[in-house]
């Protein structure tokens, strides 16, 4: 049987394929003096690609004709981890015996025994043959390939014992490598974007195994890169035992598709990427439904691109089932879209409750007077590392509390913690971190986390953390302030805490204070405990609560209110006189009220 593009072809030609069953090839050559004759003269005239499969009995298991420059491998049953036993022999009339992209994919993905390329001539004995063989690499499955080789040096080729040691080889790959996510990275910004996108892979337990940089001003609509650069990617995926191409930009659903049937492997973009990660981290319930959001927002638009099988019908005629059962038949498609509509609603509501919480814990501090101190800034850029140490520095944090995670990777923490700090002159602020920002962050996070940035909309002040070691450090100032700004906080009264001063060059630093001319800022070292002090002194001078000084003499049978002083304001000095506790204190507008019946008054 004769499978593929078979139209227009001719009986007698037909004829002579299927005479091709009738050959048996010896297990010591790939193939045959006499095969390879038939498929050059058939090819030559039909002009078009001939494909046969080969079992390793010897037996032609399968024939299919293709256009010019591709023909489809027949079926092939594959399992198990050794080599499929099946080789592949096909032509290219154009006379090129350079194995494609696609014929790489196919004898790794299908574990063939080998696959070979046999360039179309006239002359028979002037062909050249391309052939490919599985490999192992650092406990990987790769390919090698002998080129260029004439028809008599392919014939002498000893395939058997080529093939068992290939066998045993692959064999020997461990299964755990096979789990193991290894990504080609595709970029088309810059060399510093996809040292981040490689940052964010390894965030993801993916191992970045190589990187393609494709300047270009306009994205082509199917592929998003040129088909040619998707042809590169395909043959780098075999070269590199990659299963997952990552582009540093976002992709429609149809762009995913395409890819993924040129490219034969996974493909996700940037955004999937960061909401894997946003998912990895998310601890706290409110986290795990922000990030929920933020996909099934990210997935809802990007239905109608989804996999096949959209289109079919749930109920309709010649449904069995119950009474109310038929009827015109909905799509899977509108099933899923409101399934994913209705989902959305129910967290939104469950947020919303969330924020009512929060609600009632900003009036208790507003009440209370303290100030509301938010830190900001680019993912990784030492958020955490400031906000526990600034927690070790206050006397507020007697009690020990836990602190945030610190690590040296993308996204560490994503729950937003508040905490207590006392400054110098014993007020108290509220001290909230906030999530890491991110060049090109997902649109569908910062409307999904917009409860937690919340506390970056209400602050009285925020700390933009700056990581000033890294030579991209402006560009991340940058791609701060657009996120601030669509929160539309860019105004608020703001310090940047330039941080990691113990591992920034001078040159750096300049460069970065060139740029915040005109704005407040502070160079220091949360993990040295550089400048820690100082900060929480500039702090002090920018919140909006001011302390007045005040003296008192508290009675005895009020000494419920020394306590109150001691705990919320800033006590000069203090001493027991008869008629009771003589104290002078800086106190807040709140405090002084609760106690100004026993405020000492000046003589005038």
């Amino acid at each position: 049987m004769i499978t593929g593009n078979i139209n227009g072809i001719k009986k007698i030609i037909l004829e002579r394929l299927e005479g091709l069953y009738e050959l048996t090839i010896d297990n010591d050559s790939v193939f045959s003096h006499e095969l390879i004759g038939e498929l050059n003269d058939i090819s030559r005239v039909i002009k078009k690609e001939l494909c046969v499969v080969i079992n390793r009995r010897g037996k032609i298991t399968g024939i299919s004709v293709g256009k010019v420059s591709s023909a489809e491998i027949p079926s092939l049953e594959v399992s198990g981890k050794k080599l499929s036993g099946f080789r592949v022999i096909h032509t290219h009339p154009t006379g090129d015996s350079t194995l494609s992209a696609m014929d790489i994919s196919a004898l790794v993905d299908l574990k063939l025994d080998a696959i070979a390329a046999i360039g179309v001539h006239e002359n028979l004995e002037a062909v050249k043959v391309n052939i490919g063989f599985c490999d192992a690499f650092n406990n990987s499955l790769t390919f090698a390939e002998l080129k260029d080789l004439s028809l008599e040096a392919s014939l002498q080729l000893n395939f058997r014992d080529k093939i068992a040691y290939i066998d045993s080889l692959i064999s020997g790959i461990s299964e755990a490598e096979d789990e193991v996510e290894r990504a080609i990275l595709v970029g088309t910004d810059s060399e510093e974007s996809l040292e981040e996108l490689a940052g964010l892979a390894e965030a993801c337990n993916v191992v970045p195994v190589y990187r393609v940089l494709q300047k270009k001003n306009k994205v082509h609509s199917a592929y998003y890169a040129g088909q040619g650069k998707v042809l590169e990617i395909a043959h780098l995926k075999q070269l590199k035992n990659a299963n997952v191409v990552i582009f540093d930009d976002e992709l429609s659903g149809s762009q995913v598709r395409n890819l993924e049937e040129m490219i034969n492997c996974k493909v996700i973009d940037r955004t999937t990427l960061i909401l894997d990660i946003f998912a990895r981290r998310a601890k706290s319930k409110e986290g795990i439904l922000q990030v929920e959001l933020a996909m099934l927002s990210h997935k809802l638009p990007r239905l109608r691109d989804a996999n096949a099988n959209l289109a079919r019908i749930k109920g309709g005629v010649g449904v069995k089932g119950g009474v109310g059962s038929r009827g015109p038949g909905e799509k899977k498609l509108e099933t899923d879209r409101r399934h994913i509509e209705s989902r959305i609603e129910e967290i939104k509501n469950e947020l919303s409750k969330v924020i009512e919480q929060r609600a009632v814990q900003k009036v208790k501090r507003t009440k209370n007077n303290i100030s509301r101190v938010a830190i900001v800034g680019y993912t990784n850029a030492g958020k955490s590392t400031l906000r526990n140490k600034l927690c070790e520095l206050s006397a507020s944090n007697i009690i020990n509390k836990e602190g945030v995670l610190e690590a040296d990777m993308l996204f560490a923490t994503l729950d937003t913690t508040v905490r207590a700090v006392t400054l110098s002159d014993n007020r108290k602020i509220a001290l909230s971190d906030t999530v890491g920002f991110i060049s090109k962050l997902p649109h569908e996070l910062v409307e999904a986390f917009k409860s937690t940035l919340e506390e970056v909309v209400e602050a009285d002040l925020l700390l933009h953390v700056v990581d000033a070691a890294n030579e991209e450090a402006i560009k991340q100032i940058q791609s701060v302030n657009i996120v601030l700004k669509e929160l539309n906080v860019k105004d608020k009264n703001t310090i940047v805490v330039l941080n990691k001063v113990d591992k920034a060059s001078e040159e750096n630093l300049e460069q970065i204070r060139a740029f915040l001319k005109g704005e407040k800022f502070i160079e220091v070292s949360a993990i040295k405990e550089i400048n820690l002090q100082e900060l929480l002194h500039m702090v002090g001078m920018e919140i909006p609560i001011k302390l007045v000084e005040k003296e008192f003499i508290i009675p005895y049978t009020e000494q419920k209110l020394i306590s109150v002083l001691h705990e919320n304001s800033n006590v000069i000095n203090e001493a027991y006189i008869e008629e009771g506790t003589h104290i002078k204190a800086m106190v807040q507008d709140e405090i002084y009220i609760r106690c100004r019946d026993f405020e000492v008054k000046a003589l005038s």
